[in-house]
């Protein structure tokens, strides 16, 4: 995938329904990001989402209020994905509609409805005439005061730039030229991503903006910054800015939060090709900024050759960073062939970094293999041609250059399930079913002992990682997201 695909691919979570869709109730309010896995439920298991009343009557006022052949749309990046939002937004106890979507000119723009006189009834616009599309958006109180504030990442139409505004609902909405109440932004940033997140432990949200300078053809490189606020007294107050490193295609994720057991700090991600990532980790101290990771006298390097998504991945409320490397033993294999491990690691708040697990995803499936300690470092993967195997696992030993089949990982279609199992038990194939998901039958074999002639050391080795079969099941989830 290139780098064009790879951002359509991004946009594509965006997706919009036609008025026609939403009314007929066979799209739910709450929409999902779309994946690229291979387990789509069958249609026959599908079912048509339910809409409470509460929201029916929501949806009746927004077809009745909006403009006509306007569409719901998503930003490209929210927590929630929802085009209709239920939140009290000015602090009156009330919950508010913020509902965002395009209108005839197919502009972005939200409208808040406010609930009175039990029913529900258009309040005031967030328009920016500009925009072709909304990158992100984000409803939080800033500053605790029970007024909220709406950032809303606009992506520019032709030559107009991408900006960040704020609009608080503590200012009073002014009317435009068609005499409809607006809100009007306290606060214009230049944007290619932002978040939130409290930085300083101070019991309030910053926001960090990475900005981009000298995209155009004058210059061979744009430069980046990572520029920090918070929101005080009604506007934004910088408080910090980074020069970040320049050699990316783009910034594509931010993360704010716990880094270490006592360090809060920021971890990015940028994309630098058709798959790589370079990953930056910076933590907050004395107001300021400082890298800790990429950190060249680490074994770990700053850029993996897949995207990376690092988060807290072992719920300790610390991120760890994602990192990646190829299968060993198979580092000159086509990269569609390719197979890829990722570390994930922690920061000691010092000088390294601590492991905390080895695993394997299968992105096609959603297939996740948490690698059994008795595997480390002495283990590869790599593909097989065998029908409906999507994994295969080596015992591989770097320094005496032995190897040998160990076990096979399966992802076989339930309707198939039956005949593929009678074949496997005619031919007397070891296997194990692992679980069912998304119209799947996970199995895996594996070979019982090791070659004929090895030396000791080496099959004791080999039945200490097939000894693990039993518990194998524990090792695999299927993630969903």
């Amino acid at each position: 995938m290139d780098d064009a695909s790879y951002t359509n691919a991004r946009r594509r979570r965006g997706k919009i329904i036609r008025w026609s869709v939403l009314l007929s109730g066979v799209i739910p309010l709450l929409f999902l990001a779309t994946g690229c896995r291979y387990t789509a439920a069958p249609a026959d298991l599908l079912q048509k989402p339910a809409i409470s009343p509460e929201k029916q009557a929501i949806v009746q006022a927004i077809e009745k209020n909006l403009p006509v052949y306007s569409k719901l749309t998503l930003p490209l990046r929210e927590e929630h994905m929802e085009a209709i939002r239920l939140i009290d937004v000015d602090g009156d106890g009330v919950k508010e509609a913020v509902v965002s979507y395009y209108n005839e000119y197919s502009s972005p723009e939200l409208m808040v409805f406010k609930y009175t006189k039990a029913a529900w009834k258009p309040w005031v616009l967030v328009q920016q005439p500009l925009a072709r599309m909304i990158d992100w958006l984000k409803i939080e109180d800033l500053d605790k005061d029970g007024d909220m504030e709406i950032m809303i990442g606009w992506i520019g139409a032709f030559d107009s730039p991408n900006v960040l505004e704020i609009y608080s609902f503590a200012t009073a909405p002014v009317r435009n030229e068609a005499g409809k109440l607006m809100l009007k932004p306290v606060e214009t940033f230049s944007y290619s991503y932002g978040d939130t997140g409290d930085m300083n432990e101070d019991g309030q949200l910053e926001l960090a903006i990475i900005s981009e300078i000298g995209t155009n053809q004058e210059m061979a490189l744009p430069e980046y910054h990572l520029t920090i606020y918070n929101w005080i007294n009604g506007g934004m107050r910088e408080i910090y800015t980074e020069k970040l490193y320049d050699g990316v295609n783009n910034y594509e994720r931010l993360l704010i939060g716990k880094i270490s057991q006592r360090h809060r700090g920021i971890i990015l991600e940028a994309s630098t090709g058709a798959h790589a990532t370079y990953t930056a980790m910076y933590v907050w101290e004395r107001n300021k900024l400082r890298l800790v990771y990429p950190n060249f006298d680490t074994e770990y390097e700053s850029f993996s050759g897949t995207p990376t998504m690092s988060e807290d991945i072992n719920g300790d409320g610390i991120l760890e960073l994602q990192l990646t490397k190829e299968a060993p033993g198979y580092e000159n294999v086509p990269y569609s062939e390719s197979k890829w491990l990722n570390d994930w690691v922690q920061w000691d708040g010092k000088d390294n970094f601590v492991k905390i697990r080895e695993e394997f995803t299968d992105y096609r499936y959603g297939m996740q293999l948490l690698i059994p300690e008795q595997w480390m470092g002495r283990y590869t993967l790599h593909s097989s041609d065998e029908q409906y195997a999507f994994v295969a696992i080596d015992y591989w030993n770097e320094k005496s250059n032995v190897t040998a089949k160990m076990a096979t990982l399966y992802a076989v279609p339930q309707k198939d399930w039956e005949n593929v199992e009678s074949v496997w038990k005619q031919s007397a194939k070891p296997y194990r079913q692992l679980l069912t998901d998304s119209g799947n039958v996970f199995a895996v074999s594996f070979v019982k002992e090791a070659p004929l002639g090895w030396p000791e050391a080496e099959r004791q080795a080999f039945s200490e990682m097939a000894g693990v079969e039993a518990e194998f099941a524990s090792s695999l989830t299927i993630r969903n997201d």
